[in-house]
């Protein structure tokens, strides 16, 4: 067996044979116990190499074998993994505590590097306004440089992941079993030009590994972590979305929900995201870069690019924020005009829904 001098990346051994350590893993994850809740503590304190000494020849012979024939067949597909700890390993990923230790990679592994990624997650069963929504989603980034991250499930996210093949966006497909395969096979075919556009598949299933009633959540919580922000365009409560949206809660991401139609089932997760102040409210197609930092504010106070009429003041927009609150003086001295013409001003954006009023005079623009 491997000598393992790479344990834990977790804890710093990252000295030793990284291909002997792979070996090692591949072989662990198929014999029994290795994924009990103290196992894993063992590992770590021991090493793969000498927890695996502690199994009888039957079975870690066989166990080693398949790992073989995994680990060869990956590397005729052309799948790199890449492990915790280790160079090319997803920063934002490596932040989680459940982070997997090996990610598997095909296609272009830089994508998982590149900016601004943003996960556009929704139901199986899309409907017309949904897979809408999608398309003035990508319209509200397009001027931006960011990649999109999604699960290649039928619905919103295979809809999300040909929006970013249209619009040359690099995307990102995570998939809940082996790279060996695409489920479901319907999909197929837009996986492969997600490869031959530059993008990429990812996993934490060793190869030939099928999908299972328990890999798909698991799969959303890789969604979660490896993007800044999270975007449910349209879910059913209950409704797989809702699990990505609530782990990127937990990881301290951005959070954001479409703005849900009146009496849509469909849209009953996007209603209790926003109810229990999960998600935030994404009302138009430039709320999330404005959100995000990601675009200049003033491109979402122009009426014709919304269909809005005229906009509200851009002064007075300009000194106002979305979220810090601030007192009428505050404006005014950023403004640098007459208090009456500023309080006129408040008031009609605040008639239009540009502006909202707290207690103690003071005031912030509405995130629409």
């Amino acid at each position: 067996m491997a000598n393992d001098g790479f344990r834990d990346p977790l804890i710093g051994y990252v000295s030793g044979d990284l291909e002997d350590w792979l070996l090692d893993w591949l072989t662990a994850v198929q014999l029994p116990r290795f994924n009990g809740r103290g196992t894993l503590r063992v590992v770590r304190e021991v090493g793969l190499g000498a927890w695996l000494t502690g199994f009888a020849p039957n079975l870690l012979g066989p166990a080693r074998d398949r790992a073989c024939v995994q680990r060869a067949a990956m590397r005729d597909a052309g799948i790199v993994p890449l492990v915790l700890g280790r160079e090319g390993y997803p920063h934002l990923l490596a932040q989680l505590p459940d982070a997997p230790w090996v990610l598997f990679v095909k296609g272009d592994v830089d994508v998982l590097s590149r900016t601004r990624p943003v996960a556009v997650v929704g139901t199986r069963r899309a409907s017309t306004v949904g897979l809408g929504a999608v398309e003035g989603l990508f319209a509200g980034m397009r001027d931006l440089d960011w990649t999109m991250v999604s699960g290649m499930a039928d619905g919103i996210d295979a809809e999300a992941h040909r929006r970013a093949l249209e619009m040359a966006v690099p995307t990102v497909a995570c998939l809940a079993h082996g790279l060996h395969a695409v489920h479901p096979r319907s999909n197929a075919r837009l996986a492969e030009r997600i490869l031959e556009a530059g993008g990429c598949w990812v996993s934490e299933y060793r190869w030939g590994t099928p999908p299972t009633k328990y890999s798909f959540p698991a799969r959303n919580r890789i969604i979660a972590g490896l993007v800044e922000a999270a975007v449910v365009v349209e879910s059913g409560d209950p409704g797989g979305s809702l699990i990505t949206a609530r782990l990127a809660q937990d990881y301290d991401r951005r959070v954001f929900a479409l703005a849900p139609a009146w009496c849509s089932e469909a849209m009953r997760g996007n209603a209790r995201l926003i109810r229990e102040q999960v998600a935030e409210l994404l009302h138009d197609p430039m709320d999330l870069p404005q959100a995000m930092g990601w675009a200049q504010a003033l491109q979402s106070w122009h009426g014709v690019a919304s269909g809005r009429g005229s906009g509200p003041n851009e002064d007075l927009m300009g000194a106002l924020d979305v979220y810090v609150s601030r007192p009428f003086d505050e404006v005014v001295e950023k403004m640098a005009s007459e208090p009456r013409a500023v309080r006129k001003a408040l008031l009609e954006a605040e008639l239009s829904g540009w502006v909202r009023c707290w207690p103690g005079d003071r005031f912030t623009r509405t995130l629409r």
